[in-house]
């Protein structure tokens, strides 16, 4: 139980340790623009490139050579998830309330830079998982950066993918430098209002620090998965689940919390054939203080192979999302809702990427001339009690209460 408690405290000092460095990433970016892109991404990537920008003849060239059955899989899970986001877009909400016509309409942000990791080992699936839902919530204008291969080219299915959402640019750039361009501009790449996707520990701690300039949507990674069991989960798939997830990573947080000991040896037999990551297996007393600690620990996944799984929705609080035993971890990495989820705690108070987050509720007031006195009343005088005479003044003189 310790040990899990102290895990997050440990990323974050490794997280502070590498500020300094990815502030000078960031400074270098700001002063020199595509020059600085151009000598990180040899450096860090070891690609050479002669600029930042894919035209659309480049990405078409980049992905001629995409496997036909992955661009199938693609087509079938972006029209899915295309169905599915359309279905959760807000509407405007405008309603009268003690005679007071007002409310909320819902407008998308103009321009949002995708984060999309790899080079050699890419991730299309983080840019349908960002991509979809921003088009979905009317995002005008969508640019991808995304590390280069040796060829000069981004990940075939990225390029692909690109083509398919209608970006306006891909940028072949990676890491902290990519964040950085993406949040100031250089003198091709475009500035955003808004940066999302996940990333290495060095693009998150640049997320981190462009925020001064530019919104975004989080601090992600590394995963993490807490498995709560009972004496009827399958031991199988609980490892299984479990090594699905650590396999992001050797930064991974993956904890089983179980009420059987024997389901306990089971996965542990299971997990030893795993050399190369760490997980956590440990006893609860019963199903609600294994989700007493869930709900204390915040993870970003949370899997409950327990008979009547139902029964105890209403006792999570703190997860960025939430699967079954019928239903693995993995399949939300794929067909969603999304996998760009709050870690490190920050699921106490977000959620996952959705297209609330490529909107913003404007606030409109569209008539009070039928507003209460009491109403009416009440504003003037805490106006006053504020020390905002004017305020005052300027709301009275419409009610002949100018005085």
């Amino acid at each position: 139980m310790t040990v899990i408690r102290k895990l997050p405290t440990q990323r974050q000092l490794r997280f502070e340790n590498i500020l300094d460095n990815v502030k000078d990433i960031i400074s270098n970016v700001k002063n020199e623009g595509d020059k600085a892109l151009i000598e990180l991404t040899k450096k860090f990537d070891k690609v050479s490139i002669d600029s930042v920008v894919l035209d659309i003849d480049q990405l078409k060239k980049c992905c001629s050579d995409l496997d036909q059955a992955i661009a199938k899989s693609i087509n079938e899970i972006l029209d899915f998830l295309w169905k599915f986001h359309e279905r959760t877009l807000p509407r405007d909400a405008v309603f009268e309330v003690r005679g007071v016509m007002l409310g909320y309409i819902w407008r998308s942000i103009e321009s949002v830079g995708i984060y999309v990791p790899g080079g050699r080992k890419s991730y299309p699936s983080s840019l349908m998982m960002c991509g979809i839902p921003a088009k979905v919530a009317g995002v005008k204008k969508l640019y991808v950066a995304s590390p280069p291969l040796p060829n000069g080219c981004v990940n075939p299915a990225v390029a692909y993918l690109s083509l398919m959402l209608g970006v306006e640019e891909v940028y072949r750039v990676g890491g902290a430098q990519a964040i950085a361009a993406l949040a100031y501009g250089t003198e091709t790449v475009k500035k955003v209002y808004k940066i999302v996707g996940p990333g290495n520990i060095y693009v998150q701690a640049a997320k981190f620090l462009v925020q001064e300039v530019v919104s975004i949507d989080g601090i992600e990674g590394p995963t993490e998965l807490v498995v709560v069991a009972d004496d009827t989960a399958n031991p199988r798939y609980v490892a299984f689940d479990m090594m699905s997830q650590a396999e992001h990573g050797i930064d991974t947080l993956v904890v089983l919390i179980t009420t059987s000991r024997d389901v306990a040896d089971k996965v542990s037999q299971i997990l030893d054939n795993d050399k190369d990551h760490v997980y956590f297996v440990t006893i609860a007393s019963g199903i609600e203080e294994a989700i007493d600690l869930v709900n204390e620990l915040a993870p970003e996944h949370l899997s409950l192979h327990v008979a009547n799984p139902e029964k105890y929705l209403g006792k999570v609080i703190n997860v960025g999302a939430i699967s079954i035993k019928e239903e693995p971890p993995a399949m939300i990495d794929y067909i969603g809702p999304n996998h760009v989820l709050p870690t490190n705690g920050w699921a106490r108070s977000r959620g996952a990427l959705s297209v609330y987050d490529f909107l913003k509720p404007i606030s409109i007031i569209l008539s009070s001339s039928a507003i209460t006195k009491d109403l009416l009343d009440a504003v003037i005088n805490l106006a006053k009690y504020e020390g905002f005479d004017s305020h005052s003044r300027s709301i009275g003189v419409r009610f002949g209460r100018d005085s």
